[in-house]
């Protein structure tokens, strides 16, 4: 849930782009945005992700799933990340810096 929504409430359409894109990191990473500790993970999820994205290991969060069958398929690989990249966008702490729905599924169909 949204930071903002678990300390005042708060549902704005901003909360609905955070959970947007725990779903998106949630596809990437093959689990859910746990927050127990008696959970198989202690950290959850958007943590754990932004702890890879600052270290650059963000590959580590990937679903060895995703990538099994297509391993040297770059374009996939990188189609991947910005997935996760647009997931770390709406997961942003301040939801002033969160780009709109709209804005999300713009970059999302973006094709380079």
């Amino acid at each position: 849930m949204a930071p903002e929504y678990l300390a005042h409430g708060q549902l704005t359409e901003k909360a609905d782009v955070y959970s947007y894109g725990v779903l998106l990191l949630e596809i990437v990473a093959g689990r859910q945005n746990n927050r127990s500790k008696t959970a198989e993970y202690s950290d959850s999820l958007v943590t754990v992700a932004w702890k890879h994205f600052q270290l650059g290991t963000i590959e580590e969060l990937f679903d060895p799933n995703l990538l099994l069958n297509n391993f040297h398929n770059g374009n996939l690989k990188n189609e991947v990340l910005r997935v996760v990249h647009i997931g770390l966008l709406c997961t942003q702490e301040m939801p002033s810096l969160r780009p709109s729905m709209s804005k999300a599924l713009q970059m999302l169909k973006k094709k380079d």
